[in-house]
């Protein structure tokens, strides 16, 4: 059984025998109920899995903020959250995440689904947000899955009946590995990156994920002061001093973690390795308007010391990346292992970079490039009046062991950030400050 398939059936396990929120059968009962109700009406494997999965949000975060007593609050968007960085798809998350604004824009479009609502569903409207306004009636109508939302909600309002026979959890896991497997790289996809050391996968991530962890970004650069995750600065061209870097975050921005730590992203990166992959590293480069770029480096030589024998990197576009806000420049790919000749503070001699050919990659939101560490990458600064926030999280081999601690731990003696500097002391270029404009 897959790990997505291990992580769904420990939740049900756990807390699917739990009575589901005032009504008079359990959250395990429902939801098969739901599934059974889909699979009967002819829906495909997508549609099927989102409504067995609908209401996974309130298995997976019981401690989450709560809907007094029923359930857990913003269900819809952890859910679908948790499930994207299961690996089950961009769509069924999506599917997910409709199903509070399906029911939302029921109750404002039709007075006999109001009038029929559980005082269970009636209780956690309230903290859903109520009967749809005019204009968000009109925006949800323009949703590319707008008649599925609503089929959906009618198969979760059907998954009531407390002698109700449907078919048991292991029935879906065919549909469930399936789905996870429509997730994976093809064989031409492997063979493009050994070949390359890079691989670009267009529109990879949903914009409600991008604007999820944005937020919890925005979150971690209020406070200023020492705290668990590490925050760095730089100089503008004007001079003026600004953010540049969040690092160490995946404990604090707990979407964002859950993503980069979940089976789906590791998986991508295990495939390109060939074995089984972890994280190693993470942080959010933020480029902010006026924000230098960075020189001509490969990061291998920046991961030395810890025995391994490589890495991988996930870039995640949070915002358009453009050559005029400084986009992600790739060189030819050396070939795993070879290292090119450097200065003193590791950053690529002007002579080899004058003898590579530079190639800008420029990205949409949700778009994601992974690269090998020995691929020859920089960027340049951003000229726009608007930031070019990316992702970048490496991983290593699991098999290699699990350095991410030790790694940020001596990061942190050897190069702390702004708020944990001695005034004395003069932190310059070594291999956990390579080429960046951190000041």
């Amino acid at each position: 059984m897959k790990e997505g398939c291990r992580a769904i059936t420990s939740l049900f396990d756990q807390a699917g025998g739990g009575d589901y929120l005032g009504e008079p059968v359990t959250q395990q009962a429902h939801a098969l109920q739901a599934a059974y109700a889909a699979l009967t009406a002819g829906c495909g494997s997508e549609e099927v899995i989102a409504a067995l999965l609908h209401d996974v949000g309130h298995l997976a975060f019981p401690e989450a903020a709560g809907m007094g007593g029923y359930g857990t609050k913003d269900h819809d968007k952890l859910g679908g959250h948790y499930l994207a960085a299961l690996g089950l798809g961009a769509r069924v998350s999506h599917l997910v995440g409709l199903h509070v604004a399906a029911k939302r824009y029921l109750v404002a479009t039709n007075l006999d689904y109001a009038q029929a609502l559980s005082q269970a569903s009636l209780q956690t409207l309230k903290y859903q947000g109520g009967a749809m306004t005019p204009a968000e009636c009109q925006s949800f109508e323009r949703d590319k899955d707008f008649d599925c939302a609503l089929a959906l909600r009618s198969y979760d309002e059907q998954a009531k009946n407390p002698g109700a026979v449907v078919p048991g959890l292991d029935y879906y896991y065919p549909m469930i590995e399936q789905l996870l497997l429509q997730q994976r790289l093809t064989s031409l996809q492997v063979t493009e990156f050994q070949q390359k050391g890079y691989l670009v996968l267009p529109s990879l991530v949903n914009a409600d994920w991008v604007a999820l962890w944005q937020k919890e970004i925005e979150a971690l650069l209020r406070d200023q002061g020492p705290q668990p995750w590490m925050t760095y600065f730089e100089s503008q061209v004007t001079g003026q001093r600004q953010p540049c870097r969040v690092e160490y975050f995946v404990d604090h921005a707990p979407r964002l973690g859950e993503m980069l730590t979940g089976p789906w992203l590791r998986d991508i990166v295990g495939q390109c390795f060939g074995e089984p992959a972890i994280l190693f590293k993470e942080k959010v480069n933020l480029k902010l308007p006026g924000a230098g770029g960075f020189a001509p480096h490969q990061d291998a030589p920046a991961f030395e010391g810890f025995g391994q024998t490589g890495h991988i990197t996930v870039m995640i576009s949070l915002d358009p990346t453009t050559q005029d806000n400084g986009c992600l420049e790739v060189a030819s790919y050396p070939g795993h292992d070879i290292t090119l000749a450097m200065n003193h503070d590791l950053t690529l001699s002007q002579a080899v970079v004058e003898r590579l050919t530079w190639q800008p990659i420029e990205t949409v939101p949700g778009e994601v490039i992974v690269f090998d560490s020995w691929l020859p990458h920089r960027s340049s600064l951003n000229k726009t009046l608007q930031p070019r926030r990316a992702v970048y999280a490496t991983y290593s081999k699991s098999a290699e062991g699990d350095f991410r601690e030790r790694y940020f731990s001596e990061k942190r003696e050897a190069f702390p950030p702004d708020a944990e500097r001695q005034p004395e002391k003069h932190y310059g270029p070594g291999r956990f400050n390579v080429g960046n404009p951190i000041l």
